[in-house]
């Protein structure tokens, strides 16, 4: 039988052992595979909300805040339960190593087009999975443009833990506010917590209307070095399992 000069079975097996034994000791979503970022109770009776404070038509945008999770980094799926209502959405990525909370610092990392189904749990595999940082803080939004006044595109959970999704809407001098303001996906400086009025005296989702958390939500896998990782273990796992099979015979 050829071998390598310098390792022999012995060291083979400890090689294999440690990769295993590495891959057995990554964090639990690691090794589902999957973790899901969610703040929603998967109740959505309370019904559904359209963030303009009358019946105009307007940009709308919700996102929820959540921490990067360890072996869930790399960012593959958002879902988002919606209401009555179908459009070209943007779903988009933030980041913020702050507190994120309400969102006006948190930069941009990604975002893509897609079509809403209403009134279901549409989830959106992203093309370009974006890869983050455990711990650091990460808003999930969906900007809905010109979403008329008597559709209600977020469908809202009856959670009743306030302030946990976030808010923000177009602005217009013309149409009453302070200044003008154009809702774009990059853009939350003027987003709030849902328990807070975009502009003092306006509108509270929280408590003029019971808004609670909106349904979004994520799913994150290892990034790619633990993946590799995670590959090599199996691998290692299939090649001791031949090789004590071999030594059976």
């Amino acid at each position: 039988m050829n071998r390598k000069p310098g390792m022999g079975g012995g060291r083979i097996f400890f090689f294999a052992a440690g990769i295993v034994l590495a891959a057995l000791l990554l964090p639990a979503g690691a090794a589902r595979g999957d973790y899901i970022y969610q703040i929603d109770n998967n109740d959505f009776g309370a019904g559904a909300m359209n963030v303009s404070d009358t019946s105009e038509t307007r940009d709308n945008w919700m996102g929820n805040l959540f921490t990067v999770a360890a072996g869930a980094e790399t960012i593959t799926h958002v879902y988002f339960q919606a209401g009555d209502y179908t459009s070209t959405i943007t779903v988009g990525i933030y980041t913020d190593n702050g507190d994120a909370n309400p969102p006006q610092a948190a930069t941009l990392v990604y975002q893509e087009d897609f079509t809403m189904a209403p009134n279901t749990l549409n989830d959106f595999a992203l093309t370009a999975p974006p890869v983050l940082t455990a711990g650091d803080k990460m808003v999930v939004g969906i900007l809905i443009g010109n979403v008329p006044g008597d559709k209600y595109p977020y469908a809202i959970s009856s959670n009743t833990d306030l302030g946990r999704s976030n808010w923000d809407r177009d602005f217009s001098v013309a149409k009453g506010d302070p200044e003008d303001y154009a809702m774009t996906i990059g853009d939350l400086s003027k987003a709030v917590p849902t328990d807070q009025p975009l502009i003092p005296g306006g509108w509270n989702p929280g408590v003029d209307s019971g808004c609670s958390t909106a349904g979004i939500r994520a799913e994150g896998v290892p990034e790619p070095a633990t993946l590799s990782l995670l590959g090599l273990g199996a691998g290692a796992a299939a090649f001791l399992r031949r090789r004590r099979a071999a030594s059976a015979v």
